[in-house]
């Protein structure tokens, strides 16, 4: 006589809401995606929402995993900025790679400390457990894993990689900036230190065309010749530093219509702007 298991609402959107939440920001501080705790608090709830799937009739193994693919590719799309499909498929896989390091954790965690009740149904987790165990449980695991990536080293400097915000007009662009020490770049009139940014990560504050004369012509050299970026002066540039949180005005935006990065940066900063 089979064993008939409880479900009860509350507990199970709570565990999944809790353990998305989680997985979300551990997946942002790995791939240092300048995500904001009102997006991935969004992926978490449609993550908890997506939890309901537990009372559906047992899926087929193909139909699961489909639908398993199209609940994360969404729950992503929504928690981060995604800027292009290479960053979406990284911030995919590492949501990924970090649900399986969190299942192996909180089933360990599970197993010595009370093994009865679980319950793993179309790849959904339900943990009979108290509000304390879950919040204790999710919080030591999402610890372990950021331990395991200051051991790989997975953890970069975060002198040398900075969340930027970049304001005009009402608007802000928001993405991670590399620190460029080899970036000597000034506009020509104010000296002022310019910040080299792709096009499609700063689209929503660039000025329009009826606005050309707040462009600036910025040369530049390189190895492979030289030219010119169009560059603007923005209302504010706020810089993430670490502990520290730098604003100024005094600093011009070069647009690159080019790639800077394989999808792991959007933006050189001048290291002047540090200082």
């Amino acid at each position: 006589m089979g064993h008939t298991q409880t479900v009860y609402l509350d507990v199970l959107i709570g565990v999944n809401l809790f353990i998305n939440y989680f997985l979300l920001l551990a997946v942002a501080r790995f791939l240092h995606i300048p995500a904001k705790r009102g997006r991935m608090v969004a992926g978490a709830v449609l993550g908890a929402f997506y939890a309901l799937s537990i009372f559906l009739p047992e899926l087929h193994p193909v139909l699961s995993l489909l639908v398993k693919l199209l609940m994360s590719a969404t729950i992503v799309w929504l928690a981060f900025p995604i800027q292009s499909w290479k960053m979406f498929l990284r911030a995919l896989a590492g949501f990924y790679l970090t649900s399986f390091a969190f299942a192996g954790f909180m089933l360990c965690l599970w197993y010595f400390v009370a093994p009865q009740g679980l319950l793993i149904k179309n790849s959904v987790v339900y943990f009979d457990v108290s509000p304390l165990f879950l919040l204790c449980a999710t919080v030591a695991c999402y610890f372990a894993i950021r331990l395991v990536q200051r051991i790989t080293g997975r953890q970069r400097p975060e002198a040398l990689f900075c969340p930027i915000t970049i304001q005009r007009g009402g608007q802000e662009s928001r993405c991670t900036a590399k620190v460029d020490t080899g970036n000597t770049l000034t506009e020509p009139f104010s000296g002022f230190p310019v910040v080299v940014v792709q096009e499609e990560a700063v689209q929503a504050v660039v000025p329009q065309q009826q606005e050309q004369t707040a462009f600036r012509l910025v040369p530049y050299g390189a190895v492979g010749g030289g030219g010119v970026l169009s560059a603007f002066r923005p209302e504010k540039l706020v810089i993430s530093a670490g502990k520290r949180v730098i604003e100024t005005r005094d600093v011009y935006i070069a647009v690159s219509q080019e790639p800077l990065s394989n999808g792991e940066f959007q933006a050189l900063l001048h290291p002047d702007l540090l200082s």
